[in-house]
């Protein structure tokens, strides 16, 4: 049978989630029987983007492999094309099925799509489609003007033999050399300080939780290499509205790691953590979660969201949330999210400090059976079965 062509358009060799996905995709589309893949490198949305700086951590096999992937010679045949970058581009006149790739948290807006793409017909024309990961993705697709029967959910997936449980050992050794005891409890979160990220619930939570004399330490992983944020600033804000929070032993109990981590890195971050916090207002996906769980660690996440898709009873705890929406006259959009309820929140992570969270062998086994459900094989086996 004749192997069908593909050829991916996007971005590798970073850590941008964009990135990540494209590449843990490659990864597994090369696997497949039946594909031939090829790769066109897509500029980067950020000019400072570099496979030194912002690199995305994957082993020097699995990198050859990805770095391998040429584009296609003048005149060989490709039969589809997927693409997966930002902003979003159609192309009208293209006569090769593509699959665009779109991921929103809060929604879309013309702002979205390189100029002349927005609203173009191109991207769910003849066998065109939208592939998208969650729900609710997918829903603020449709609040944008797609219809929903073109667009596709390929869920994301988790790499286990990267991302699995530490050992006693491992654990134990690595939380002493961070400083951490073993009686306090230990939250993380990984992500972006920005407003849908829900950081500064997360770090209001922890400091009334710290207040009320309960052992607990919040180490935060933030992007300000790859997006010059960092979490100073939320963390600045939330200090002068709370003061009375923010004293000196509260910030003390608070650690921020600011360098690039390779995959093995993350994992050994999040084997140490009991419970991956995630209080956020709007996501795409959320992959850290799904990462956090695989490495053994149970999570607190928003109910109502796009980790509805993957977080059940038993591996997550859901914060209740009321759905919200805002305006935003720049970017032409109105932009839909759910705002957790803080007091539910503390509640949730007081739970983990008392021990009354989730059973370890009621998450184990809602573990293990999500890790098989969730795959990056499965992810490219239904991308291979959206080819024409």
């Amino acid at each position: 049978m004749d192997s069908k062509h593909l050829l991916i358009e996007g971005w590798r060799g970073v850590n941008h989630s964009f990135a990540l996905v494209n590449q843990c995709q490659i990864l597994e589309l090369h696997r497949l029987s039946g594909l031939r893949l090829f790769h066109r490198d897509l500029p980067f949305a950020m000019a400072h983007w570099n496979a030194k700086s912002h690199g995305a951590g994957f082993s020097a096999a699995d990198s050859a492999v990805i770095d391998g992937l040429r584009e296609p010679a003048p005149g060989e045949r490709v039969d589809c094309v997927l693409r997966i970058s930002s902003p979003f581009r159609a192309e009208p006149t293209s006569p090769v099925q593509t699959l665009t790739f779109m991921v929103t948290e809060l929604g879309l807006s013309d702002k979205s799509f390189e100029p002349g793409s927005a609203h173009s017909a191109a991207f769910t024309r003849d066998a065109n489609l939208i592939v998208t990961p969650t729900a609710w993705s997918r829903d603020r697709l449709v609040d944008y003007g797609f219809e929903a029967g073109r667009i596709r959910i390929v869920t994301h997936g988790v790499n286990t033999d990267t991302f699995h449980p530490l050992s006693v050992a491992e654990r134990a050794g690595n939380r002493a050399n961070l400083g951490l005891a073993e009686d306090e409890t230990v939250f993380l979160n990984l992500g972006v300080a920005t407003w849908n990220k829900g950081l500064d619930l997360v770090l209001m939570a922890f400091a009334r939780l710290r207040r009320a004399g309960r052992r607990v330490r919040l180490i935060l992983k933030d992007q300000r290499g790859l997006y010059g944020i960092s979490v100073e600033q939320v963390l600045k804000d939330v200090c002068t509205r709370h003061p009375e929070l923010f004293t000196a032993d509260t910030l003390g109990a608070i650690q921020v790691v600011s360098v690039n981590l390779s995959q093995a890195e993350l994992r050994l971050l999040y084997g140490i953590a009991d419970c991956y916090v995630s209080a956020y207002r709007a996501e795409g996906f959320n992959l850290p979660v799904l990462e956090a769980i695989a490495c053994g660690t149970p999570v607190v996440v928003t109910d109502g969201g796009a980790t509805d898709d993957f977080c059940g009873p038993g591996v997550a705890l859901r914060v209740a949330s009321d759905a919200g929406s805002r305006e935003d006259r720049a970017a032409g959009m109105v932009a839909r999210y759910r705002e957790p309820r803080l007091d539910h929140l503390i509640e949730c992570m007081d739970r983990f400090v008392q021990g009354s969270a989730i059973g370890h062998g009621t998450f184990e086994s809602a573990r293990v059976a999500l890790m098989q459900a969730m795959t990056w094989r499965r992810a490219a086996e239904d991308l291979r079965a959206l080819i024409a």
